[in-house]
């Protein structure tokens, strides 16, 4: 497409600022890979993959675990995903598979995690490092993690993930016990993927594995829109999430003041700018007041795969949170509740059990 100029781009994120609400930030990915185009198309040509956002996330793949290169705003970023997690445990926690077979308390580790787009493992590796090793014996972390599967259809970038976590003992051993695993992969493979212990004769359930939380950091903003929508993948996601589980994630607002920072500034060339050009494009960014709007039409869809709402019986028990964050030169990123409409911020749908 067309780029807009400047002034356009500007006048039209004004009239959009004017009509929506919150905001949203970020890059990362749910890309596929460039070195193995072949299978890449035959596995994932359905998927929300975005080829266009497969080259460019590629391209930082060799830089990714580089705290100072061009993911470096990712790094910084990875501790507020950590808290706002613990913060919507807080509010509200899973029931849990473990929970339920085990009557863990609700302070256990006991959560199984999807991270969906999780490009080079910047999130996932620092979650796996607190599973514990031995349940029984640790104390649990805020986020309260006893596994987790990373998914994503770069094969170049889960490669690098892969390797760099062998580098950690503790994580590696989470690999080898299955706790914790990379997968070259997109999230409509993953619901294709039927699972035998997913159902039970007293109620139907879905055939495909489900997830106590599921974590979408940074890639709504990415998905392609000529292959899906941004309702249909979050319906998809919410799909992949158990009744009482958590959907997160983090994206940045559609408004003026968020194409200044994260467009003008952001992509700026060094030593102003944080992120590579054309790591974001604004058109792509999406508002709360959309995300939530969304969100609650994905529970609809998701109630009832056979028919495009499932009613609004979906949304019994739904909870919803966000929050803004900035990043401050000199101090990192730092949450800022209202914030929202400057550009990145967290948000959570809580499904309902």
């Amino acid at each position: 497409m067309t780029p807009l100029r400047p002034q356009r781009l500007a006048q039209s994120a004004l009239r959009a600022s004017r009509t929506a609400s919150r905001p949203s930030y970020r890059p990362t990915c749910l890309l596929p890979s460039t070195t193995s185009s072949t299978n890449n198309r035959r596995a994932h040509s359905t998927s929300s993959v975005s080829a266009d956002e497969v080259s460019h996330f590629s391209g930082l793949a060799s830089s990714w675990w580089d705290p100072m290169g061009p993911s470096r705003i990712l790094h910084l970023m990875n501790p507020l995903r950590h808290e706002f997690i613990a913060s919507c445990l807080a509010d509200s926690s899973p029931a849990g598979a473990a929970n339920a077979q085990n009557s863990k308390p609700e302070s256990s580790a006991n959560l199984d995690y999807l991270d969906i787009g999780c490009g080079g493992g910047i999130f996932a590796e620092s979650l796996a490092r607190t599973i514990p090793l031995d349940p029984s014996a640790s104390a649990p972390t805020p986020t309260r993690a006893a596994s987790m599967t990373a998914i994503d259809p770069t094969t170049t970038l889960i490669e690098i993930a892969r390797d760099h976590a062998r580098r950690d003992p503790t994580v590696d051993a989470h690999m080898r016990s299955g706790r914790f695993q990379y997968l070259n992969t997109t999230l409509e493979d993953v619901l294709s993927t039927s699972t035998s212990d997913s159902t039970s004769p007293s109620s139907p359930q879905p055939q495909h594995r489900q997830f106590d939380m599921v974590t979408l950091f940074e890639v709504i903003e990415h998905i392609d829109p000529t292959t899906t929508t941004p309702q249909a993948f979050l319906a998809n996601c919410l799909r992949a999430l158990k009744p009482g589980g958590w959907l997160i994630g983090s994206t940045i607002s559609r408004t003026f003041p968020s194409w200044i920072l994260n467009q003008v500034i952001a992509e700026a060339p060094w030593p102003i700018g944080v992120v590579p050009r054309g790591t974001h494009e604004w058109s792509k960014f999406v508002n709360p007041s959309e995300l939530y709007s969304w969100a609650q039409e994905g529970l609809m869809r998701a109630a009832d795969t056979n028919v495009s709402r499932g009613g609004p019986s979906a949304l019994d028990g739904m909870q919803w949170k966000c929050a803004g964050a900035v990043y401050v030169p000199g101090l990192g990123w730092k949450m800022v509740p209202g914030s929202e409409d400057w550009g990145n911020y967290f948000w959570a749908v809580k499904k309902g059990n």
